[in-house]
């Protein structure tokens, strides 16, 4: 009788859960609605619609920072790859620069991380801005040599955009008083 009590509240508590889980998923109309502030909607609606069926704003804002910091660390990655395979000293100074905007854009997703875990939307809104700034800079600095690393620039043209994702959805999420 007792385990069967047991049972049951646990059954009710678990539809509940799945009742408000689901009301507050994102449909693809929101999903175009998210897409059509961004800077480049097309690009949004690629990056959004294989990969999600249905989760909700703050699941979706912690997969854009998870794409966001994983091209940040592999065009990191990259730049020092580039830096220590050797290039002319021009050249390297604009890596080298690229290579610490990579790192401060690192650790500001990293902090934008815990701004979203703590409902803190605006924080977030903050760090991932500093981020998409540091592959904006990095872009600016690279766009004047002869050769240009094609991934470093195709990883930051990515970065900037995803960050716009993120932002929309930063700016959707409740403010923290």
């Amino acid at each position: 009788m007792a385990a069967n009590l047991r049972n049951n509240a646990f059954l009710s508590s678990l539809m509940f859960l799945i009742l408000i889980g689901s009301s507050y998923a994102i449909t693809s109309s929101e999903m175009s609605a998210i897409c059509v502030k961004t800077l480049n909607p097309s690009f949004c609606l690629n990056f959004l619609n294989p990969k999600f069926a249905s989760p909700n704003l703050q699941a979706l804002a912690k997969t854009t920072l998870d794409a966001t910091q994983s091209r940040a660390k592999q065009t990191f990655k990259r730049l020092q790859s580039i830096i220590d395979g050797g290039v002319d000293p021009r050249s390297k100074l604009a890596y080298r620069s690229c290579l610490d905007e990579y790192e401060s854009a690192i650790g500001n997703l990293e902090e934008a991380y815990e701004h979203l875990a703590s409902g803190d939307g605006m924080g977030m809104n903050m760090k991932v801005s500093a981020a998409l700034d540091g592959a904006d800079t990095c872009l600016d600095d690279v766009k004047r040599l002869r050769s240009v690393d094609a991934s470093v620039v195709n990883n930051s043209k990515a970065i900037k955009n995803i960050c716009g994702i993120a932002l929309v959805i930063a700016n959707m999420l409740p403010r923290r008083a």
